[in-house]
């Protein structure tokens, strides 16, 4: 009996699709070999069950180090008992939710984004979407306003016209790129192809801080928090006595930030939830990219009372290692809103 594949994985997937590769055969032994293009992952020989029967678990830990940078690559594996060896190559993109979609589904569907629903935003907040076309597509944002006399008016644009295929691509949809003279922009909505991402802009709020994180499909958004943010540094000394006077010879000071994401709707603090999930945060002054920060610790409790307005707190710190980092003059508040050193 030749090998044979049980449970195969399919030509294009999400990274978290990725959870059992199933297989049989009569011989002993077999061995199985995983690439990443020219890059062997895996090569290893496994022994079947009492059934003929070898499984490999949790194939999505062994090629999501893999997809950080590109967040799409091709993969290929080899199963080979000694008789005819099966082969097969295959697309994998990063996704680290499980969903309810065939990976080429959603991305026909959805932008890249856990954020199933309206998102509010404001004037001068940067905002982007992310998405991969196999086809030439057109980004198109219709936007809503309240002209002098409050009557509401709508206006179409083409952002932009899309041609690079399967790969990810990021649209600026910032706000402040629908303002009219003498009109008030309420909403618009982004839409490529199926794809649709509705804004509610509201009134801008004083935000701090303002987080720059990579999602579950790799690809960068925006958070501002809007609550309450407070700043405790910690000091650790080290002292002795050198020539008879006692010194602290070693002080290591570490800035611990705690905020708040201020109230949020329902479909936004699910979304929010990817932040606590993210592996690489930023803090972002404007449109300039400031430090890189760890989450070192949320609370993002959710109830299902009527009047219930979700809103999560979280305290954070510098990643580098020295925190003593000089603070310049700037306008604007004294409170630095970002405690970086990037400035507007």
């Amino acid at each position: 009996m030749a090998i044979s594949v049980i449970k195969d994985v399919s030509d294009y997937n999400f990274s978290s699709e990725l959870q059992k590769l199933q297989f049989s055969t009569n011989k002993s032994s077999a061995k199985f070999t995983l690439k990443c293009g020219d890059e062997t992952i895996l090569s290893e020989t496994y022994v079947p069950d009492d059934k003929g029967v070898i499984t490999i678990l949790q194939l999505d830990e062994l090629v999501s180090p893999h997809l950080w940078s590109n967040l799409i690559e091709p993969f290929s594996y080899v199963l080979d008992d000694g008789d005819t060896p099966i082969a097969k190559t295959f697309s994998v993109q990063l996704c680290t939710a499980e969903c309810w979609l065939p990976a080429k589904t959603f991305n026909g569907s959805y932008f890249l984004s856990t954020l199933i629903g309206d998102k509010e935003t404001s004037i001068g907040r940067k905002e982007v979407v992310h998405l991969i076309i196999t086809a030439a597509t057109d980004v198109v944002a219709s936007a809503k306003y309240f002209d002098a006399s409050y009557q509401m008016t709508t206006s179409t644009v083409k952002l932009s016209s899309l041609t690079d295929l399967n790969r990810v691509l990021t649209v600026d949809v910032s706000s402040e790129l629908f303002e009219v003279k003498d009109k008030k922009l309420v909403e618009y909505t982004i839409k490529a192809d199926a794809r649709s991402q509705t804004f509610k802009v509201v009134e801008a709020m004083d935000a701090a801080p303002c987080l720059l994180f990579s999602n579950s499909f790799g690809c960068q958004e925006t958070l501002y928090c809007t609550g309450t943010h407070t700043l405790a540094p910690e000091y650790t000394r080290s002292s002795a006595y050198r020539s008879g006077m006692f010194r602290n010879y070693d002080i290591e000071e570490k800035r611990i930030f705690k905020a708040n994401t201020g109230p949020l709707t329902i479909d936004m603090a699910q979304w929010a939830h990817d932040l606590f999930r993210s592996k690489e945060i930023y803090l972002l002054n404007g449109l300039v990219v400031g430090k890189e920060i760890t989450i070192t610790d949320s609370k993002d409790e959710q109830t299902n009372d009527f009047d219930h307005v979700p809103s999560f707190t979280f305290s954070y710190q510098y990643a580098q290692r020295n925190h003593n980092i000089l603070q310049l003059p700037r306008a604007g508040r004294v409170f630095d809103n970002t405690f970086d050193q990037t400035f507007e």
